[in-house]
């Protein structure tokens, strides 16, 4: 047999292992979520308002999963600076899907439903909510991420994002 040929698939070999490994060590702190109970969630109080569906979107979902995973590495809480909306959440045990969503739709006690335009400063009691309900909002991503001495970090990323000021959220 060829030399070359045997040092070609042995050098083979080694990248696919390298990956695997890689890819391992990162997914390794990463959750698995369930987009249908995210979508149904966020949907559930989009209904309650009369705006459009949000659709799942992969994209997001790579995005969420990043920062989450950021975040993770100290367990902080922290917005990112990107281009989306983001909601993000922190528990010391486990949640699920919709009780993330839940937890941020308890700000509606602090949405005025008669006016619905986007102040500045408005978000710091209801920003979670108005996120979620935003009419303009057509897409959602999430993720979540396992801290490394426990708990969870959850992440939703909206597009285009919500909370503009001087805008209606509905």
């Amino acid at each position: 047999m060829n030399i070359t040929k045997n040092y070609k698939i042995i050098a083979a070999l080694l990248v696919i292992v390298l990956v695997s490994s890689f890819t391992m060590k990162a997914s390794k702190n990463q959750g698995s979520i369930d987009k249908e109970a995210i979508l149904a969630q966020h949907n559930f109080y989009r209904d309650q308002v009369g705006v459009p569906h949000l659709e799942w979107s992969d994209e997001l979902a790579e995005y969420a999963q990043n920062w989450a995973n950021k975040l993770a590495k100290k367990c902080n809480m922290y917005h990112s600076s990107g281009p989306y909306g983001e909601n993000i959440y922190w528990t010391s045990g486990t949640a699920t899907e919709s009780s993330i969503v839940d937890y941020w739709a308890t700000e509606e006690t602090y949405f005025n439903h008669r006016n619905r335009t986007y102040k500045k400063g408005s978000g710091r009691k209801s920003g979670h909510y108005s996120q979620i309900i935003w009419s303009a909002t057509t897409h959602v991503g999430g993720a979540v991420a396992n801290c490394k001495h426990g708990g969870q970090i959850w992440v939703c990323n909206y597009d285009p994002h919500g909370n503009v000021i001087g805008s209606k959220a509905y």
